[in-house]
């Protein structure tokens, strides 16, 4: 599984680069797997702002769908 989690990860960081050094949770569901990046950020007037990305993709790397908070 882990390889296939790297093949996941390139492909979220490329896209998503604001998560790039994310370690993401691993779920698995059947035959896919449920990956949530998850971080905090900081506001111009310093609050944080909790941010998530959940990616669904099959045992093979293939990511199927993206969803994220703002």
């Amino acid at each position: 599984m882990g390889s296939v989690v790297d093949k996941i990860n390139k492909v979220i960081y490329r896209d998503y680069p604001f998560y790039k050094g994310v370690k993401p949770k691993v779920t698995e569901r059947g035959d896919e797997l449920l990956l949530v990046y998850e971080k905090n950020e900081k506001t111009e007037d310093g609050l944080n702002l909790p941010m998530m990305l959940r990616v669904r993709a099959d045992s093979e790397g293939k990511v199927k769908a993206v969803s994220g908070s703002r």
